[in-house]
């Protein structure tokens, strides 16, 4: 029961906080939406854990329990954030490559007048 009310402090303060960030324009509203459900979800997950087990049969997972499911669904999620965090390192590299291209040739023609 305790695990239940510090996760659930932890939510409703990560909820606050895309909320700021969100009003701040740190984040879209596309981005809060997305870690809002998140977050929202593990407080459900965490007040309703049998209804975990109730999804994973009704999904098809027999043999599993509510916890799978979870643990199926965060890692899943992990993996999708991991490349987009991927794709996004990418297109930086190729935005810095860009304006030192355009730096050194602004240099060059500096140097040449």
């Amino acid at each position: 029961m305790i695990i239940q009310i510090i996760t659930i402090i932890i939510v409703l303060f990560l909820l606050t906080r895309i909320g700021a960030k969100l009003k701040r324009k740190q984040i879209s509203l596309q981005e809060a939406l997305l870690w809002g459900l998140i977050w929202f979800g593990v407080g459900v997950v965490v007040l309703y854990p049998k209804l975990t087990d109730r999804l994973a049969a009704a999904i098809g997972l027999q043999s599993a329990k509510g916890i799978d499911l979870v643990v199926y669904l965060a890692v899943g999620l992990v993996f999708y954030l991991v490349f987009r965090l991927f794709v996004r390192l990418e297109k930086m590299e190729q935005d810095i490559t860009k304006i030192v291209r355009h730096v050194a040739l602004k240099d060059k023609e500096e140097q040449k007048d």
